[in-house]
């Protein structure tokens, strides 16, 4: 397969983080009934910005892609664009290109005229937009497909198809819903590192929406996690990874331990009887609390240099070890990913006995009765 390339627009120059405000989303809610789809949602999108909005079905994120583009009105708020109110305007008096999760092509309309659609229903002049075709399918790597039905094209390449007639018009802002999920895994991962090559390259203003936490950490500039219908937390993929603002974003981004615990103060905790240090946190005064950690953070060492733990089972994973131990000292369930060598030199077998090192700086502490997902 040929890697997506385009010409480098002036927009792709300038940081993302030194860009102006493309879009503005403030104060909106979206109703179905007595049915709160979204409420009180805020949120700033920079210029060339790629952002994607991730949670599990129902949590509301394709509504507000629908909201922004006018698709599903909402029942309160501002949505302002470069400036310009468009929250009361329809749909195609809104500067946007979209992608649907189903491509949505024409199935009676060769490749060209699908991708020609947008700049038919503008008029543009004859010349200029079988250049602009012929410009779009060099982009996305479909040059003599122009006259071949959706019928007779794979699935990535009808994606590629959709893509081009959502980029025929330049929009300042593109939205995808769930682009990739109809796709087979492996034309998913490539595909998706050319989407982000070319928004990258032609610095378009994209907003994905997925439930695939690991599509949205390759590819986002920006993440906004939601759940219920509200936002829990906006921030890079290291951010969201690293320092979760909450239980439901720790256990939604990537595998983690939940421990139960008991905070001591702002920076201490109580495992069992053991006592340990931990980053500071905001559970002081709490009877009990959540210790999250990730597998990866977890460290095993002898057994007199740590916590007691029995390992339970190993499995392997190519590049690591995923070892299930549980703790002796407070009889919970913990796993840990360690590299296969130092697996190797711990000599590890199910029934024995070794130390566990939970280090402070890999801890984030959440109220007991915080809700899982």
């Amino acid at each position: 397969m040929t890697t997506l390339t385009a010409p480098v627009s002036s927009a792709a120059h300038a940081t993302v983080a030194d860009a102006g405000i493309h879009l503005e989303i403030a104060g909106l809610s979206k109703r179905f009934g007595h049915f709160t789809a979204l409420q009180d949602i805020d949120l700033t999108i920079r210029e060339g910005e790629f952002v994607c909005f991730l949670g599990p079905s129902g949590c509301g994120k394709t509504t507000l892609l629908r909201a922004i583009a006018g698709l599903a009105p909402q029942s309160a708020g501002r949505i302002v664009q470069c400036g310009r109110d468009i929250s009361r305007l329809p749909p195609q008096a809104r500067d946007f290109g979209i992608v649907f999760q189903s491509y949505a092509l024409f199935p009676n309309l060769t490749v060209f005229d699908n991708v020609a659609y947008g700049l038919r229903n503008r008029r543009d002049d004859r010349h200029r937009m079988r250049e602009r075709v012929a410009e779009l399918l060099a982009l996305v790597d479909l040059v003599g497909s122009e006259g071949k039905y959706p019928a007779a094209l794979s699935g990535g390449q009808q994606q590629r198809v959709a893509l081009a007639r959502a980029l025929a018009t330049e929009p300042g802002l593109l939205l995808l819903d769930e682009p990739l999920s109809a796709l087979d895994a492996r034309v998913r991962v490539h595909l998706r590192s050319q989407i982000k090559a070319l928004q990258a390259r032609l610095g378009v203003t994209t907003i994905m929406v997925t439930h695939d936490q690991e599509e949205a950490l390759a590819m986002a500039d920006r993440i906004v996690v939601m759940n219920h219908g509200v936002i829990e937390q906006v921030g890079t993929p290291a951010e969201i990874y690293r320092h979760p603002a909450s239980a439901f974003v720790a256990e939604f981004i990537g595998s983690m331990n939940f421990l139960e615990c008991c905070p001591e103060g702002t920076q201490r905790l109580r495992l069992g009887e053991r006592r340990l240090d931990c980053t500071t946190h905001e559970c002081a005064g709490l009877e009990h609390a959540r210790l999250a950690i990730r597998p990866e953070a977890v460290e095993l060492c002898r057994s007199d240099e740590g916590l007691s733990a029995q390992v339970e089972h190993i499995e392997f994973l190519g590049a690591f070890l995923r070892v299930s131990l549980t703790l002796e000292e407070c009889h919970q369930a913990l796993t840990a990913d360690i590299a296969v060598r130092d697996g190797e030199a711990l000599r590890l077998t199910p029934g024995m006995t070794l130390g566990v090192r939970l280090p402070a700086e890999a801890m984030r502490l959440f109220p007991s009765q915080e809700a899982r997902p």
